[in-house]
């Protein structure tokens, strides 16, 4: 006999299933489910209930399944599914079958034609899942974490795995593969016997990364695998075995640790000495202490070998910096202390400098009852040791001073500075006579300027002439100082603390910039400067060139920054510096231009550009290039196809090196980088050179 109950509401089933369960005494602490639906039938003949319409099962342990129509058998605790069947796992994976048959009360289920969406949004389609308790079998699988709005191709994922049967272990967090097939864009490109991985909820754990091809005229075929050791959540190492067929094989070392603390990367690599030329490495620390008294870093950087990381291509690093530097800030005090040495790895005879000790004591904000401004107190010690192996000791002290008037009558901005630098310097030289002085420079300045605004409604203009008298006694510490944009105003263009810029003098120019209702802008600073009474020894002359600095910004994708140094007599460039960014469409590129006739330094004429297209979605072309114009000739360039998405990142570049020192020579390749996604990183791809600007 059946009785038909229709539900009104989720509270009136639950109320009448428990009336029922409780009535014939049936139920024991291990067999709990929910059943819900919008139609419910039992049978108490052979204690069944059938449920149609939006039929939902609940276990204690959150599994769900939800169909048009299930039917459960009490007494055998089995329980059959049909029809548009759904089940959420008690990891929140979802499910999709035809039919699904369970037993234990969905402790053991068999589902046919299944399509499942993983919590982390990757997918897997197979024909038959098994659930026993920690373990999930699929068979003739397809598993793959690419969205299908990211597809390059209709239909067809970036990666996938194929494989006749996949293990999931919910205790140990691990999927595992039988006979799997790796493919790109539905092509077969490896096989593996086995293969594992972390499930979804791991956030890293023990195993291969990603692997890097390369071939190269100097190296030869080149292959890496790094192969990652979680050690616990806070420490992990990664080796990398390197094989080159042309050269030296080299093993890679990079170890991280973290905990309250302090901080440690190690990063170390050795070759196997094949050559018998001698074994090379380098070794790079860095750390940094955690703790109450300030900020507390030491780093090492070293190598046995000048040219091995280079040719390599481990690091293009031709300076290694090497020390311990502290610091601490409270309040209006600053101190710091550093010893540093450097290693250059450019050059053959003397390659040490070394700064040891550095320290520096500032107070700033110092309570002034005389002058109504800001005064702070700098000062500086500091022993060195350079490349000629000249020993330089030098002890500082520099008493600042300054304030901003604003004239409400006038419209004028005055901007006072008032500075005193003592300084003893001790010269401990090679080849010439030793030499003590203590250098005194006091300076005045006052920085005038009026701006004149004019506002319309498509625009704002704002043009202000700038005027900086300055006091300062003339010496012999200073060469002629370039005028740049970050200088042009400044009450001292040089940057040593062992001397300032000499003389009496005046910067002056005008500065317009324009702000359009669009987000345009244009910002265009012209001046020079003119020293008064020069010394005679001093060959330079009184009046600088012009300076012109101009930025143009259309966007936040458009600018063009150009600083010229135009002579002020033939009107001739004596210097050129530009740097732009420009997105047309899918293109993206960057160019940067330097020029010096040699007034202010090297003569030089360089040109570097680098650049991305975007083809179709995540598929681009790259390039970067830099090229002495001097000579025509050249430094490097690189180019190559750049795919990359959420789910696979492909790299794959030709380059051409032209770089020579000693056993580095001019070199030419190609390397080829795949990264599926999420088992590797897009961090870094391959051993990529970069000859331009980075895009």
């Amino acid at each position: 006999m059946f009785l038909p109950f229709k539900i009104i509401t989720p509270f009136i089933l639950i109320l009448s299933l428990l009336i029922y369960l409780f009535y014939h005494g049936k139920t024991n602490a291990e067999q709990q489910l929910n059943i819900f639906a919008d139609e419910i039938e039992i049978n108490e003949t052979n204690q069944s209930i059938n449920a149609y319409g939006n039929a939902i099962v609940v276990n204690e342990n959150n599994i769900k399944i939800k169909s048009n129509k299930i039917t459960y058998h009490k007494k055998e605790g089995k329980l059959d599914a049909e029809g548009d069947v759904i089940l959420n796992d008690e990891s929140k994976n979802t499910f999709f079958f035809e039919k699904v048959s369970s037993i234990n009360d969905l402790e053991k289920i068999d589902g046919i034609k299944v399509k499942s969406r993983l919590i982390d949004g990757s997918r897997v389609v197979g024909s038959r899942y098994i659930k026993d308790g920690e373990i999930s079998v699929l068979y003739d699988t397809e598993f793959t974490p690419c969205k299908e709005s990211e597809y390059l191709i209709k239909n067809c994922p970036g990666w996938k795995i194929k494989s006749k049967k996949v293990y999931h272990n919910t205790k140990t967090k691990t999927i595992h593969y039988d006979h799997a097939q790796i493919q790109l864009f539905n092509v077969p490109v490896f096989y593996l016997p086995y293969f594992s991985h972390p499930d979804p909820s791991v956030n890293k754990r023990s195993g291969f990364l990603m692997p890097t091809i390369q071939t190269d005229d100097q190296l030869g075929d080149t292959f890496s695998i790094p192969f990652f050791v979680n050690i616990k959540s806070n420490l992990d190492l990664t080796f990398t075995p390197t094989v080159q067929s042309s050269s030296n094989n080299f093993y890679s070392l990079n170890y991280r640790q973290l905990n309250e603390f302090a901080r440690l990367e190690l990063d170390a690599s050795i070759d196997d000495n094949d050559d018998n030329s001698g074994t090379s490495n380098h070794l790079f620390l860095d750390s940094t202490i955690f703790n109450n008294y300030g900020k507390l870093n030491a780093y090492l950087k070293t190598t046995n070998n000048d040219t091995y990381m280079r040719k390599n291509k481990i690091n293009n690093l031709t300076v290694l910096k090497s020390g311990i530097d502290f610091e601490r800030e409270v309040g209006d005090t600053y101190f710091s202390f550093q010893t540093i040495g450097y290693k250059h790895l450019t050059t053959q005879d003397e390659q040490w400098e070394y700064l040891y000790p550095n320290i520096k004591y500032n107070i700033k904000n110092i309570e002034n009852n005389l002058y109504d401004g800001n005064v702070s107190l700098n000062n500086n010690l500091s022993i060195r040791k350079d490349l000629n192996e000249s020993y330089i000791s030098q002890v500082s002290s520099q008493l600042d001073w300054n304030n901003q008037k604003v004239n409400n009558n006038l419209g004028l901005i005055t901007y006072n500075e008032a500075s005193f630098r003592i300084t003893s310097i001790s010269i401990d030289e090679k080849s010439k006579k030793d030499s003590n002085n203590i250098r005194i420079y006091p300076q005045v300045s006052s920085k005038i300027s009026f701006p004149l605004l004019k506002a319309t409604s498509s625009a704002n203009q704002l043009l202000t002439p700038i005027i900086m008298p300055i006091l300062a006694p003339f010496n012999n510490y200073t060469s002629k100082q370039t005028v740049t944009n970050s200088n042009l105003f400044s009450s001292n263009r040089a940057t040593s603390i062992t001397e300032w810029e000499s003389g009496p003098r005046i910067n002056y120019g005008i500065e317009w910039l324009i702000n359009s209702k669009n987000a345009a802008s244009l910002k265009t600073t012209i001046g020079q400067s003119y020293r008064f009474n020069k010394d005679n020894s001093d060959t330079s002359k009184e009046i600088t060139h012009y300076f012109v600095n101009s930025n143009i910004t259309a966007n936040s994708n458009n600018y063009i920054d150009t600083s010229i140094i135009v002579d002020r007599e033939d009107l001739k460039t004596r210097s050129l510096s530009a740097n732009s960014y420009n997105e047309f469409g899918n293109l993206r590129f960057a160019i940067n231009y330097d020029y010096s006739s040699g007034d202010y330094g090297i003569p030089l004429e360089q040109i570097a550009v680098g650049g991305k297209y975007n083809f179709e979605k995540n598929l681009f072309l790259k390039f970067t290039g830099t090229k002495d114009l001097d000579i025509n000739k050249n430094i490097g360039y690189q180019y190559g196809i750049l795919y990359e998405n959420d789910c696979l990142g492909i790299d794959f570049n030709y380059y051409r090196d032209l770089t020579k020192d000693r056993d580095i020579e001019e070199s030419d390749g190609v390397s080829f980088t795949i990264v599926l996604k999420p088992f590797g990183s897009t961090n870094q791809y391959g051993k990529d050179i970069v000859f331009g600007p980075r895009i």
